[in-house]
């Protein structure tokens, strides 16, 4: 729980608060991007206090998903005390936003797929018994994709209580890792259903891969990101522990493949209608960081 007697001093003043314990994983920001903002000593605070419905659902939603559990409510309103908890969100068609994220993968994303042939869970949230309720509603998880090493977090309570198969590629396999169920091998792209494809990207790391849904949904893990207040893509060298070059060529496999949603795996999504564009932006900005 979050401790109010260690709240930011940066913290407007109110009942949301957030305390020094954040480590800036910024899965807030895209929660609740008018209440909260990175302060300059990459901690969050909250910026507004929450003022209507929307936004106290808002709040609700970081404090559940914040991973270090820095985020809380002191005397927290009648309205705040009657919301549930708003999670997973649904981002459209059959795919959702499961929030719960986890401190071994610095807040990390993950996302649940709902499929007559078996519900897909992208990348492992916090085990919590309130998700675990929400995903049984939904149908379950049959699979479980792991993206890369580093976003696995509780992927063996979930592989445990929903007896789900997990897939990895073999390069991104750990101690934690080496009991999955379906290990992905070589760099060709690989169809796990027909309307599922694990699209190797090796870059960010060596094994990473995207999985690509309905030739509509594309789910990145930390291959690229989102951002949301200029509506463009995003890649880090700063964060590539593989091969920026490789990370480079596997940017431009995208341009062949086809996908409206890019889901990443911090930070929140988008809808680009144009998505090739937005590629070719991206390699641009990521071939001149190489110079």
């Amino acid at each position: 729980m979050a401790v109010f007697k260690k709240s930011h001093p940066n913290n407007v003043p109110g009942s949301l608060f957030v305390d020094t314990s954040c480590i800036d994983c910024g899965t807030c920001f895209h929660l609740g991007p008018t209440l909260f903002r990175e302060n300059h000593d990459d901690k969050s605070v909250v910026m507004k206090q929450p003022e209507n419905k929307n936004e106290w659902q808002n709040a609700k939603q970081s404090i559940l998903s914040c991973p270090t559990n820095s985020i809380g409510v002191q005397n927290p309103p009648e309205i705040f005390k009657q919301l549930g908890a708003g999670l997973p969100i649904h981002i459209a068609e059959e795919v959702y936003y499961l929030g719960y994220t986890a401190r071994d993968s610095f807040g990390a994303s993950s996302y649940l797929i709902k499929r007559p042939e078996g519900n897909v869970l992208v990348d492992s949230p916090r085990y919590h018994p309130w998700l675990i309720g929400e995903l049984e509603k939904l149908g379950g998880v049959q699979k479980m994709f792991l993206t890369h090493q580093d976003d696995v977090a509780d992927h063996k309570l979930f592989c445990a209580h929903f007896k789900c198969e997990r897939i990895i590629h073999e390069e991104e396999i750990t101690s934690d890792t080496e009991s999955v169920e379906i290990i992905l091998h070589g760099e060709e792209d690989v169809s796990l259903g027909k309307d599922l494809v694990a699209v190797m990207t090796p870059g960010h790391t060596k094994g990473s891969m995207c999985l690509l849904y309905r030739d509509k949904f594309l789910f990145t893990g930390d291959h690229l990101f989102v951002d949301q207040a200029h509506h463009i893509l995003e890649a880090s060298k700063g964060v590539c522990w593989y091969s920026w070059d490789e990370q480079i060529q596997s940017v431009e496999k995208l341009l062949k493949k086809n996908y409206e949603w890019i889901l990443p795996g911090h930070g929140g999504w988008g809808l680009f209608s144009h998505s090739h564009q937005a590629i070719q932006l991206l390699l641009r900005e990521m071939k001149f960081r190489n110079i």
